[in-house]
């Protein structure tokens, strides 16, 4: 076995942007484990493969994934240091990385609601870092989750450390795997060459770092957060050990499409709306006297990078920032609010919180980010370290991924055998992030999972599942 010191060195973490060395350091201190993307394969008709065949299929089509996306092969080095850095793996283990599960109870992919299998699994891989074997296996996992014994249809969890993908990262890696699937399953089964062990190119590269696409341009006046007076929750104090919650509900085509239609007439995003929904049902459980809820926003810088629209979408690699909105309990403003009034209400302040982010643009032409501040930090390791036992600064996260929208081309659609249907992001809980963090993600067949993460300890069980269910009751009641 190679020592760290032999393995090929790729670049650094830190050169021209911070966000993977900001990742690498939360998952060497146990503050943060991993992002997830989970999507539903099926076969919808007769297929001359039978299940047996699965595991070489899943392999062939890995295989080819990992040959695309050559940051598959990159672990970070020195990850708690200034001077942390990638380097490749000799090889993969396809049997070492890919694990295979099957259903304890048959999934009825029609269904509205809960997916307590696959949310345990998820929790699982959460809690589970990529300590073990370092320096031999790879810094992804790959869990399929079949439905049954009998056919091909299953669930393909993508585990990944955030220093090789943003959570857009996790849509690019199915894309290339449903591709890659649809490829491998046009030929005979008795003429596929899967491999079991992957090598890289003698010239193995991997995507340019956030700074090296982007400008990063720094805010030369910055605007003031000054206090408010506004009483605020963001759960309890920055603590350790990270031991990371999560639970999910989906909600059918119909439901999403017509949630969608409503955010679209009213000019909003979806994150906005979603941000609204969840300010709403937390001021409706949390004590009268919380006037003001401060939410997270992620941002895709990836409209900005110096990359074609073609390399743009195919890139994995970290390239986000975030902003901040703090919404104001509706009853502040109004005599006798409705719940839609509220609802609407708060997704407004979402809503213009977001559009002040995206016009606020440098004179490059890119909106200033936040990001930037982190090339004024010499050591990042030590900020987070100094933050234990103080308050957190955010109550929520919405996350919003966006479509997974199938990149086979328009000439190979109408022979396709697979099809992806639900889609959840998923990710650990960070130690010194917001007190709850929501992801969403919409499928294939159009329909949206929304999920909840959070730190035992940071926030009790029954209220974040308390959420969850007036939340699904929401778009329920809505549609």
């Amino acid at each position: 076995m190679l020592s760290m010191k032999q393995l090929k060195k790729l670049r650094p973490l830190v050169s021209l942007g911070k966000l993977e060395q900001v990742s690498a350091c939360c998952h060497h201190l146990g503050y943060f484990n991993n992002v997830g993307l989970s999507a539903h394969y099926r076969l919808p008709r007769s297929s001359s493969f039978a299940v047996s065949d699965l595991r070489k299929l899943v392999y062939a089509a890995a295989g080819d994934v990992i040959n695309k996306h050559p940051v598959l092969f990159a672990i970070p080095a020195n990850e708690d240091t200034p001077n942390a850095y990638f380097v490749s793996l000799p090889s993969i283990d396809l049997g070492q990385s890919i694990k295979f599960l099957i259903r304890s109870k048959p999934l009825n992919i029609l269904d509205e609601g809960e997916d307590e299998e696959l949310d345990a699994v998820l929790e699982d891989q959460h809690n589970t870092n990529f300590k073990n074997d370092y320096g031999t296996a790879p810094f992804w996992r790959l869990i399929i989750l079949q439905d049954t014994e009998e056919d091909m249809s299953f669930t393909a969890s993508f585990i990944y450390h955030h220093a090789i993908g943003d959570g857009f990262s996790g849509l690019v890696f199915h894309n290339t795997f449903l591709d890659s699937l649809e490829t491998v399953s046009s030929s005979p089964i008795s003429s596929l060459q899967s491999k079991q062990i992957i090598l890289p190119d003698d010239d193995v590269q991997i995507m340019p770092a956030l700074g090296a696409l982007h400008p990063l341009p720094i805010n030369p006046n910055p605007p003031l957060h000054s206090a408010t007076n506004l009483d605020g929750w963001t759960g309890n104090s920055i603590r350790c050990p990270c031991i990371s919650r999560w639970i999910s509900f989906h909600i059918s085509s119909g439901t999403s499409e017509s949630f969608f239609r409503k955010c679209k007439q009213k000019g909003l995003s979806v994150a906005s709306v979603v941000s609204s929904v969840i300010a709403t049902t937390l001021f409706n459980i949390l004590p009268p006297n919380i006037e003001a809820l401060t939410c997270i926003i992620p941002v895709n810088l990836r409209p900005w990078l110096r990359l074609s629209s073609e390399a743009t979408k195919t890139a994995m690699g970290s390239y986000f920032d975030a902003t901040r909105v703090q919404l104001i309990r509706p009853s502040q403003h109004s005599e006798n609010p409705s719940p839609a009034d509220d609802i609407w209400t708060c997704a407004q302040q979402a809503s213009k919180g977001i559009r002040h982010y995206l016009d606020n643009v440098s004179p490059s032409g890119e909106p200033y980010t936040a990001v930037s501040v982190l090339e004024t930090i010499p050591d990042i390791s030590a900020i987070f370290t100094s933050m234990v036992g103080k308050p957190r600064d955010a109550a929520f996260e919405v996350t919003n991924v966006g479509l997974f929208s199938s990149a086979v081309t328009s000439e190979r659609k109408a022979d396709t055998r697979w099809q992806v249907g639900k889609v959840l992001l998923s990710r650990s809980s960070l130690v010194s992030g917001a007190a709850i963090t929501i992801s969403i993600a919409t499928g294939g067949d159009g329909s949206m999972t929304v999920g909840f993460s959070w730190q035992e300890g940071v926030v009790e069980d029954g209220l974040v599942r308390e959420v969850s269910r007036e939340v699904k009751k929401y778009f329920e009641d809505d549609s």
